[in-house]
């Protein structure tokens, strides 16, 4: 049982012996003066990146060095606080000393790093809270983003509309909030989506038998999917072993804490492995070539800079180019898993980049920025496969960062072959790697069908939306598809669906290019063949109906 940052009420006894037994009293007083001789520390223990395998942060974990007794189990000092009024004080100790020594670290150059400090759910709705964090982040002039406050589940869900209420205050201060041993609580998901949290904290009962328990890898798995899909981060705490880090990582896991990289540290301690750039492994990590690698090409400096600011957290390799043909020479020599890429540049546009980019480097995942739209090349563009997503400039800052994470994500998919083996190596046991293995690749299987299905029904409802009659046919000469523009078009002659394209089109005229309908309007025909990089059970042409001026 540890005490994390400042108390957790999580144990009620003490070696056996129930709190009435004990002198509450007489235990406060001594824990007073405990406060007043120094006799508390804070260690901390590292958490490091699981893309880069840095140093990212610690956690701060409160010490009490009695001068007879040694170290005092958190288990022991965690119910007389609870019980007492110097929780207030202690904890305000602990948030003020946690954020000098962030500071400290900060003022050595490592201005990245950022300090955890736990809460309990009373701490929390306390009145003064929220000045005390604002006093003790002006006092030590740290940044309030590298605070991060940590806040049990379970203590959370005892009043949870309070608490996000309070949440929301101390986010409007800047400062990032987790949930700590998330999963063994009993939080709802409509809880969860209200409540202002920037990460998860997996429980380390989670953890401990990962490699060899089927259930622990599907549960640990779905809490990392469920974290991402609502755009937070995911550290698993209690990491012991090479097999637990291997599988995490695998499965998508955002930072770690735990033994098998040290255990909480004095603060000095902390910057000597900073100093020394103490990591982990660099064979286990997601990539061999110093973690993601994120490729931008723009011709704008000012918007290039702009975005390596706001990714510069984020863990990525960052790599630039000013134009296409310099991005397909910085292709050319390194490994890049996505690249952002402008649309309007000299030589070569952003599209015809990104197209010539997927016949060259295809397992690169490719996104569009843009402050400029020409409706038709982007979406040819992304009907070929060679956009994954399109986004517009100016930019939504949490919006940007969620959809660059989205497409790492897409592109752990694709790297899911080589991920396993690194899986089935990192296993103690044959049989459960095995296991495992099988059950990744059914819910990687799985997990593309429902994102084709998606995929799917997010095209099929925009070309309703697009006003211009649009056409389906398949390679037998049968419509499949038919907008409402194109319903509207032929209404006069039944359904559409099913109807041979030579016979739907016999109800009007076609001169060269140009249908001229029933009802006399005419209309530019542009036929697209849909074949292209597709199975040929796809084949098929795309009919749409461009209104002339009469």
């Amino acid at each position: 049982m540890r005490l994390s940052g400042c108390v957790v009420a999580k144990a009620l006894t003490q070696q056996g012996k129930n709190l009435e037994e004990v002198d509450i009293s007489a235990e406060v007083k001594r824990l007073r003066l405990a406060l007043e001789r120094g006799e508390f520390e804070l260690q901390y223990q590292p958490k490091l990146s699981c893309a880069t395998g840095n140093v990212i942060g610690a956690e701060a974990l409160l010490r009490w060095l009695h001068p007879a007794r040694g170290e005092v189990s958190p288990a022991e000092l965690v119910p007389f606080l609870e019980q007492s009024e110097l929780l207030a004080e202690i904890g305000n100790w602990v948030i003020k000393s946690a954020c000098a020594q962030a500071r400290a670290w900060h003022d050595a150059g490592f201005t990245d790093v950022s300090v955890a400090v736990n809460l309990t759910g009373q701490q929390l709705l306390e009145p003064g809270m929220l000045e005390q964090v604002s006093a003790a982040l002006r006092s030590s002039g740290l940044p309030p983003q590298a605070l991060e406050l940590e806040l049990t589940e379970s203590l959370l869900m005892e009043n949870p509309a309070q608490a996000a209420t309070a949440m929301r205050a101390m986010r409007a201060l800047g400062v990032r909030l987790s949930i700590d041993d998330f999963g063994t609580g009993y939080s709802s998901l409509s809880h969860l989506k209200r409540l202002p949290v920037n990460s998860l904290k997996i429980d380390r009962s989670f953890i401990h038998d990962i490699v060899d328990d089927p259930n622990d890898v599907s549960i640990t798995r779905a809490i990392i999917q469920l974290a991402h899909q609502l755009r937070l981060r995911v550290i698993a705490v209690g990491v012991e072993t090479e097999s637990q880090l291997g599988l995490l990582i695998a499965n998508g896991c955002d930072e770690i804490q735990g033994h098998f990289f040290a255990a909480a540290v004095p603060g000095d301690e902390i910057t000597t492995m900073l100093r020394e750039r103490r990591g982990l492994p660099s064979e286990l990590l997601r990539s061999a070539q110093g973690g993601r690698t994120l490729l931008l090409v723009d011709d704008e400096e000012n918007i290039v800079a702009a975005l390596r600011r706001l990714l510069r957290r984020s863990g990525y390799r960052i790599l630039t180019a000013a134009s296409g043909p310099a991005g397909l020479e910085v292709l050319a020599r390194e490994q890049v898993d996505v690249i952002v890429s402008d649309q309007r540049m000299p030589g070569m546009t952003g599209v015809e980049f990104l197209r010539r980019v997927k016949a060259i480097h295809p397992d690169t995942v490719r996104v569009v920025l843009s402050g400029y739209t020409e409706l038709r090349s982007i979406t040819d563009a992304i009907n070929e496969g060679a956009i994954y997503k399109f986004m517009t400039k100016p930019w939504d800052e949490a919006l940007l960062l969620a959809n660059i994470a989205e497409a790492f994500q897409h592109k752990d998919m694709i790297d899911h072959a080589r991920k396993l083996d690194v899986q089935l190596t990192a296993s103690n046991s044959e049989l459960a790697s095995l296991n495992a293995r099988l059950k990744e690749a059914l819910a990687s299987q799985r997990e593309h069908i429902e994102r084709s299905e998606v995929a799917l029904a997010l095209i099929r409802e925009g070309l309703e939306l697009i006003p211009l009659p649009i056409l389906g046919v398949d390679a037998a000469g049968c419509v499949a598809f038919g907008n409402a523009a194109a319903s509207s078009l032929f209404r006069g002659n039944g359904a559409v669906l099913g109807t041979r394209i030579d016979d739907l089109l016999g109800h009007g005229r076609v001169i060269r290019e140009r249908f001229v309908a029933a009802n006399g309007a005419s209309y530019r025909l542009d036929r697209r063949a849909m074949d292209r990089g597709s199975a040929a059970s796809s084949a098929g042409e795309l009919f749409v109906f461009m209104p002339l001026a009469s």
